[in-house]
């Protein structure tokens, strides 16, 4: 019995078409060929929401075991999580809204969620895109905003093919570290694991560096390779074409992007900017990128967009960076020129790579990061400042513009950057970042103890954060009444006359 999966995808211009145990590769084809419609598909099809997985009749239940793994509880309560946290950082109201809705029944939408999976009537529907400026340049950040339900699968999907064994020779390489899952038994992941890798090839002998990142990387990834390479690995067509739909990119306003709308990864090149499967849709397109360029005695180290060679010499470095210039063409991708080092840098050099500064045996965070840093921690003392300053004039003040509210904000950014660079050993770097807090830190209390001199008795614990008793909300309990006839009644009942 033929296992048949139909579903649309509507930019892809696959709607309607039926996949009858094709293989990986037939399916990528079926992409390519019938892509030619356009970005967009025609009118009718951009009308269909993508529905995956939905059986044609009672003899084609999903056989799919890959699939079944995606919409386990426990790994979709576990993908709710990671959605969560993540999204509970954002600074965008629109996410941190869609989180708190969603969180008000999670359980019983993680259920539902489960049931439409389970019995294929789940959809992927329209994102939304927003065109972020990026800070000094005449240009955007493509990012894209999916709803939390398919934001939840697609991390549940992310966490499957992960796990998938025949998969990881294409994403897992000791030269590769963004966007994949710590394993067991590493000490290290994400940039320290990045950083202490270019350490070790400094001791194994390299002696010039040459620092570059990948232009516009994301909107550039062929959709057709990943789904081609994943179809042969996998040989499961139903798990291949959800995967497919999982990251097609379809936008409910693209007409209101405008001269931004082109930047949007709705055609076949591209993912989605903002989605957790994309870094791993990199690293499955770059794997021969990453074994190709640490041949030999040279070392590339790759953060997802950013990689360093580093190699014996400077000529050897050079033509290394040739190579990868080759290797990214023939992908349809480039160096960015303003990111990319013009020439070999010997190792004693200051070097910067993922935001770390390596010199002379010192590993600091970047001059970039830590100004960063430290403007974040002047804007939460600012608006602190402002809001007693507008308490002061009658304007009413939350708990988290409170001495105690800015105070705990400082707290977990100073805490939240020190975690992530925790690694680094320039212990006179900190030393210094840790002055100029103290200075803030001053500031702040300074003003504070002006504003709660100047105010009222009454008013001055809210400034602190302290709720006292006599403003929370009350809901006494009332005595009920006793009527003066009933109780005139039992009195005279109880005398004789």
């Amino acid at each position: 019995m033929n296992r048949s999966l139909a579903f649309s995808a509507t930019a892809a211009g696959i709607t309607g078409a039926t996949w009858s145990g094709c293989s990986g590769k037939a399916a990528a084809s079926v992409v390519t060929s019938t892509a030619r419609k356009g970005p967009h598909g025609t009118s009718a099809e951009n009308r269909q929401r993508r529905r995956v997985g939905e059986p044609q009749g009672p003899e084609d239940a999903l056989k799919s075991a890959l699939l079944k793994r995606v919409w386990q509880r426990r790994r979709l309560d576990a993908a709710w999580r990671s959605v969560r946290a993540n999204s509970l950082s954002s600074q965008s109201d629109e996410v941190r809204k869609g989180i708190a809705q969603f969180e008000e029944d999670s359980s019983g939408r993680i259920g539902s969620l489960q049931h439409k999976l389970s019995r294929g009537h789940f959809e992927f529907s329209p994102a939304r895109g927003v065109a972020i400026p990026k800070p000094g340049k005449n240009d955007v950040r493509p990012i894209v905003i999916a709803r939390v339900e398919d934001r939840i699968v697609q991390r549940a999907l992310l966490d499957v093919l992960q796990d998938i064994e025949v998969l990881r020779s294409h994403f897992r390489n000791p030269y590769s570290f963004g966007g994949i899952k710590r394993g067991q038994d590493d000490e290290l992941a994400a940039v320290p694991a990045a950083i202490a890798a270019v350490l070790q090839a400094i001791g194994a002998g390299a002696r010039f560096a040459m620092c570059a990142d990948i232009s516009a990387f994301f909107t550039r990834i062929p959709k057709p390779r990943v789904i081609e390479i994943v179809g042969e690995a996998v040989a499961d067509d139903e798990f291949t074409a959800f995967l497919q739909a999982a990251i097609h990119v379809e936008l409910s306003n693209l007409a209101k992007l405008r001269q931004h709308a082109d930047r949007f990864p709705t055609g076949e090149i591209g993912v989605a900017q903002g989605s957790s499967l994309s870094p791993f849709l990199g690293n499955i397109v770059l794997a021969d990128f990453d074994r190709r360029m640490n041949a030999g005695d040279c070392r590339c180290i790759r953060y997802i967009d950013d990689f360093i060679i580093l190699a014996p010499t400077a000529k050897a470095a050079a033509a290394r960076l040739s190579i990868a210039r080759d290797m990214l063409g023939n992908l349809g991708m480039q160096c960015a020129p303003g990111k990319t080092s013009p020439k070999p840098i010997p190792i004693d050099n200051r070097i910067e790579f993922l935001g770390i500064e390596l010199h002379n045996g010192l590993i600091r965070p970047a001059s970039g990061a830590r100004a960063r840093f430290l403007g974040k921690v002047r804007v939460a003392f600012d608006e602190g400042r402002k809001a007693l300053t507008n308490y002061r004039n009658g304007q009413p003040l939350a708990k988290a513009n409170a001495l105690l509210g800015t105070l705990k904000r400082v707290d977990g950014i100073v805490q939240g950057w020190g975690k992530h660079y925790k690694f680094c050993n320039d212990v006179r770097c900190f030393e210094n970042l840790d002055a100029e807090l103290g200075v803030l830190i001053r500031e702040y209390l300074g003003l504070y103890r002006d504003e709660r001199n100047a105010a009222p008795e009454a008013r001055r614990p809210a400034m602190l954060g302290i709720e006292m008793l006599g403003t929370i909300k009350r809901a006494p309990l009332t005595r009920p009444q006793i009527s003066s006839r009933r109780s005139t009644r039992r009195a005279g009942a109880g005398l004789t006359l």
